[in-house]
């Protein structure tokens, strides 16, 4: 790809060990202010930082396709693309990876069946599966958030949501794993073998539950996409809600898993922002869109340039990936004071670009920050000294650069 007069930093790669294990010391180092955009050898893409540029490019579809967006970052085994292909997993695989006029036909039923009424109803079911896994948990011992609460919470109730049952979760929570991995890692050939094979079955799997819904229906999101279906069944296939399981599925879980990770992480590195808002809960909503920006679950997002175009000063071409650079937007100093401290009272911290902007805005927005926000309560409420255990190994984080939150966080209650 061609670079001319383009600012190019060789080293930056983040899928590098430095980057994964903190991405903001990274950021720190760069000379973004003279370098908005650049161009990143390591994954063959220009990195947009600014967040005047990466709103721009969110809202124009016209100009910058999604077909990226999940689009594996290296080249893919011949073995593993078949496989995929397969298994009905195309180039442009769901809704977050449609440019108009096809992503339009999924979005418009994906929103009138998720709709606020049934966002609202999800509360009793997200604070009752809150109860169940926090009654498990022994106070006198310290115990890993991540698995105790941070991820079974939102698999469970993004599962629920859509009907899937409940002895199937564990497998759909392996299978997107591999999914992470695949898409936005960087697999060597005979893992992108095993990543793909369990992608073919997750869209199998989705297949078969949207065909069985079709005749056994219940109060759930599949259920109210089929009525949609019922009403035209050209106007949306069954295949195509499958896709839109594909993405809300993983989408669901992933993002808000690593949100509420952070979240605590963030509160709790500082003891004493932890016991503020145990003072005083109603700085929580706060505290969630402070994380979205501070620490964002979703650091980097893909668009492609379908012509030529000028962005941040630097000439781009037809073709061209684009890394929004997510993290950083939310760090840019032109749209927020002082960026590096978290401030929960931050006036502005809803301004920030976590969920996308424009066509693609994250359809699962306000139930994700729903569960943050209701397990925040929960656990200052139940722990209101919690502490990070001192003397626990540095946080590790997925190999990926689209999703980021700690795998293990052991704390203590007391």
């Amino acid at each position: 790809m061609a670079v001319d007069h383009c600012p190019v930093h060789a080293d930056f790669d983040p899928l590098s060990d430095d980057f994964l294990a903190d991405p903001y010391a990274v950021m720190a180092a760069l000379p973004l202010d003279d370098t908005p955009v650049f161009y990143a050898p390591s994954v063959d893409g220009y990195v947009v930082t600014r967040y005047a540029d990466v709103d721009a490019v969110f809202r124009d579809p016209e100009t910058y396709s999604a077909a990226t967006a999940q689009m594996p970052l290296v080249p893919l085994d011949p073995t593993a693309a078949e496989i995929l292909l397969a298994g009905g997993h195309k180039p442009q695989p769901s809704m977050v990876s449609l440019d108009p006029p096809a992503h339009t036909r999924l979005r418009r039923p994906a929103s009138r069946a998720f709709t606020p009424r049934r966002v609202a109803e999800m509360e009793p079911r997200v604070r009752a599966t809150l109860t169940e896994l926090l009654d498990a948990v022994d106070p006198a011992e310290p115990f890993d958030l991540v698995s105790t609460l941070t991820f079974p919470l939102p698999a469970t109730v993004i599962f629920s949501f859509i009907g899937v049952p409940k002895e199937d979760y564990a497998q759909l929570k392996e299978w997107c794993g591999h999914r992470a991995a695949l898409a936005w890692g960087r697999p060597a050939p005979a893992e992108q073998v095993e990543h793909a094979t369990s992608m073919a079955a997750y869209r199998r799997y989705l297949r078969d539950l949207v065909a069985g819904k079709a005749d056994d229906r219940a109060d759930d999101f599949t259920s109210a996409l089929l009525a949609i279906h019922d009403e035209d069944p050209d106007a949306l296939t069954q295949e195509e809600i499958a896709s839109i399981l594909f993405s809300l599925s993983f989408a669901g879980h992933e993002t808000t898993n690593y949100l509420i990770g952070n979240m605590v992480r963030r509160l709790l590195e500082a003891p004493e922002r932890w016991d503020a808002v145990v003072a005083d809960p109603a700085l929580i909503p706060g505290v969630v869109e402070e994380t979205l920006r501070h620490d964002t679950s979703v650091p980097f997002w893909r668009r492609r340039t379908k012509r030529a175009v000028t962005l941040g000063g630097v000439a781009i071409p037809e073709g061209a990936t684009l890394f929004l650079w997510l993290a950083a937007t939310g760090h840019d100093p032109a749209v927020f004071d002082d960026p590096g401290r978290f401030d929960p009272e931050r006036p502005n911290a809803k301004r920030h670009l976590a969920f996308g902007k424009g066509i693609h805005f994250c359809i699962g927005s306000a139930l994700g920050k729903l569960e943050a926000q209701l397990a925040l309560e929960e656990l200052t409420r139940r722990f209101p000294r919690l502490r990070l255990v001192a003397d626990q190994a540095p946080l590790r984080f997925h190999p990926n650069i689209s999703f980021r939150g700690p795998l293990r966080m052991w704390v203590r209650a007391a």
